[in-house]
């Protein structure tokens, strides 16, 4: 353990140190995959579809704010939404509208949850997402969390479009009915979505409400109890909804789930409950009762080494 600790405060003070090479780096590796991921769920712009585009896009992103990041991010989805078809792009566009002026512009860093969630889509970890964002973020996670999820079927609906609309002979104004109509059906009749809403809300609520509970090893309880949780809604919710789900990937992405929240609570760090103490305080007005439970953490030995020179000096 020591050995942990000590490299996790080594990582630390490099990053501290190095702060400003390091966080422009990983926001230009963020945005470009991100990028790269809307490309590979959509893709239908040409001139986005060149991967020295979105190198460039995304060098520019490493030093702007991350919502700018984002905002490129939704200029990209509908841009490909209306290579497909005009009046999806402007549904698209309408989703984005409500969730920027209900929500994002409230928290605006927050809203590069909605973008990470086609991203764990991709990378196969989408279940494990609930947990993580349950004790990172909280209750303030779920409505970008489930816009995420939406914009994630948006995506499919408009493949599934696109290949329609290839296929068929309609007519121009027949076709701008159709597009319009095929997405918002593919979104309102799309049970699996509204299960993966509720079970997302729950873990989400479930694993930050016992996180930040003051009993001893809360954190793992969370942890453990929101992936149990996890599987168990997504087994029940799909028996009584006649959904289709598929155990075996909610199972893994619910294990990955802790394992990465143990991680990154590691990182953050770990409480030392031996030396747990109990303090009260008290005002005019008030009694205060604290518990005050310390990280575990190694201390730096500052040795100041002083060699003796054995020969003596006449």
């Amino acid at each position: 353990m020591t050995t942990l600790l000590t490299f996790r405060d080594s990582v630390k003070a490099f990053c501290s140190r190095y702060d400003y090479i390091i966080v422009p780096l990983l926001k230009f590796v963020l945005s470009l995959v991100l990028f790269l991921n809307i490309n590979s769920q959509m893709g239908y712009v040409s001139i986005l579809k060149n991967k020295l585009v979105i190198v460039l896009i995304a060098g520019i992103c490493a030093f702007l704010p991350l919502e700018i990041m984002v905002g490129i991010g939704g200029v990209m989805i509908i841009l490909d939404s209306a290579k497909v078809s005009l009046d999806a792009a402007l549904v698209g566009l309408a989703l984005m509208l409500i969730f920027y002026f209900g929500y994002a512009r409230f928290s605006p860093k927050l809203g590069l949850i909605s973008l990470l969630v086609p991203l764990c889509y991709s990378c196969h970890v989408i279940y494990a997402l609930p947990i993580v964002l349950g004790f990172t973020v909280g209750p303030a996670a779920i409505i970008p969390a489930v816009f995420g999820v939406i914009l994630y079927y948006y995506g499919i609906g408009l493949g599934e479009l696109l290949n329609l609309l290839s296929a068929s002979a309609a007519t121009t104004e027949e076709e701008s009915v159709q597009g319009y109509q095929y997405i918002i059906a593919s979104l309102m009749d799309n049970r699996l979505m509204l299960l993966i809403f509720v079970v997302f809300t729950c873990v989400i609520l479930v694993t930050y409400g016992i996180y930040r509970a003051s009993f001893s090893n809360s954190w793992i309880v969370a942890f453990l109890l929101g992936g149990f949780l996890n599987v168990v809604l997504f087994l029940v919710g799909g028996v009584t909804s006649s959904v289709e789900v598929e155990i075996a990937p909610i199972f893994v992405g619910s294990i990955v789930g802790v394992l990465i929240a143990v991680v990154c609570q590691f990182g953050k760090g770990i409480v030392d409950y031996q030396r747990t103490e109990l303090l009260q305080f008290e005002d005019d007005e008030y009694y205060y009762y604290v518990k005050a439970i310390p990280k575990l953490s190694v201390a730096e030995s500052n040795k100041n080494v002083k060699r003796i020179n054995s020969k003596t000096h006449n």
